[in-house]
């Protein structure tokens, strides 16, 4: 029997201990991962994220590849929302693995250009992951937009691409990055794999 408040549907499926029709399952699990998003987002809360989060982005890929190999005569529609929802929950894994932050300064330029000359906007890091960066920058960049991030301590570069941007009461922005095309650029160390390929499942 589903455990949500009212329901007295059948259980489908099991989702942070609690068993779960289908309707509920996919209303648990989009408000959850709605929630890890947002503490992802913000540079405070994103370092509490790591162990419960990544266990529930898990469960949730694991039980909607189960919910579709088991109903035989799945609807199209929710189908489509098992692979959204299965989908969804392997990238947020994928960043979620990536989040432990590290609170280091490291001075940095983002230039508009990946390959162009020109100076560049001077920034600085306020922490870092294995694959981003929180950056505190005088200008703002666009949201999407894909630059080149150039370490002045050691001139290393790498393609980036904005993920987000808070302007402070100060004036100054705070900008998340996420690093494209190197697997190490802080010198972090290599991280372990996801289950991002378990959403393939669904699309068989």
């Amino acid at each position: 029997m589903c455990s949500w408040t009212g329901c007295s549907r059948n259980s489908d499926a099991m989702l942070a201990e609690r068993d779960l029709c289908v309707e509920h399952f996919f209303e648990f699990a989009y408000r959850r991962m709605n929630g890890i998003r947002k503490m992802l987002d913000d540079p405070d809360q994103s370092r509490v994220l790591m162990g419960e989060a990544q266990a529930f982005l898990s469960q949730v890929v694991s039980q909607t590849t189960q919910l579709a190999t088991q109903v035989k005569l799945l609807d199209p529609s929710l189908r489509d929302h098992l692979l959204s929802l299965s989908t969804g929950a392997a990238e947020l894994y994928n960043r979620v693995r990536r989040a432990p932050r590290l609170t280091r300064r490291v001075p940095c330029l983002l230039r508009a250009g990946i390959v162009s000359p020109e100076i560049g906007e001077p920034c600085q890091t306020l922490n870092i992951s294995q694959r981003g960066a929180c950056l505190e920058s005088n200008a703002s960049p666009r949201a999407g937009r894909e630059m080149k991030l150039e370490r002045t301590d050691n001139q290393k570069s790498a393609l980036v691409k904005i993920s987000w941007i808070n302007r402070q009461d100060t004036g100054k922005y705070l900008i998340g990055v996420e690093i494209l095309d190197s697997e190490d650029f802080w010198g972090l160390g290599k991280m372990e794999g996801s289950p991002a390929r378990s959403s393939q499942t669904l699309q068989t």
